[in-house]
């Protein structure tokens, strides 16, 4: 039985962002707080560290901004199949942050400047093939639903639920735009390709007796 495709769902004015965030427990004022916080901290390199310090730095920035901004009475701090993110049980929401090449722009879907590993896959729940048109994706079978904080260079930030495929993001169910960074106002570096660690699959080691 073929899997149904739904159509990607993006969501740009304010009457319909804010409150899609408030179902989620999260505000726009929080998550812009996080994109400056990774940005923030991409900005911290210097010539003298590896070419791929700025993002790398951003990714950490952008981790510990979401966990210092939301966790406590909704959210708490998660590690799912070795991905860095948060979590809120009581809306099956799983949240992390990925660094993009480019956010909020209509004609384009965000792809991660860093490729994702198998963990990511399991957590977004990606099975199977999908419609080559990317304004499709298949219907989620996951009781939790896997967003990412996306950023980008120059401070343009969305919060969606991609699904990963082979190691990127083949398909998008939502999309929500925060910002085009025309509120940035901040210091930032270029990010390198590759920029950030893979999501990996964490491995159980057995202790030596």
């Amino acid at each position: 039985m073929a899997v149904p495709k739904i159509l990607t769902r993006i969501l740009k004015e304010p009457w319909e962002v804010d409150p899609e965030l408030a179902r989620l427990n999260l505000t726009r004022a929080k998550l812009l707080k996080v994109r400056t916080m990774a940005l923030g901290a991409a900005a911290d390199a210097t010539g003298y560290h590896a070419a791929n310090a700025a993002g790398t730095f951003s990714y950490h920035g952008g981790i510990y901004g979401l966990r210092d901004e939301l966790v406590g009475e909704h959210w708490r701090q998660d590690r799912p199949n070795g991905i860095e993110a948060v979590r809120n049980d009581a809306k099956n929401v799983i949240l992390s942050f990925v660094n993009v090449d480019l956010a909020c722009n209509d004609m384009h879907n965000p792809v991660p400047r860093s490729k994702k590993g198998s963990g990511a896959e399991k957590v977004s729940q990606g099975k199977g093939l999908f419609d080559d048109l990317p304004a499709f994706a298949e219907a989620p079978t996951s009781p939790y639903a896997f967003y990412y904080l996306m950023v980008d260079e120059q401070g343009a930030v969305e919060l969606s639920r991609p699904v990963v495929k082979y190691q990127t993001f083949s398909a998008f169910i939502d999309r929500i735009y925060l910002s085009s960074g025309d509120d940035f106002d901040g210091a930032s570096r270029s990010f390198d390709e590759d920029e950030t660690p893979m999501d990996f699959d964490p491995q159980v080691l057995r202790k030596a007796s």
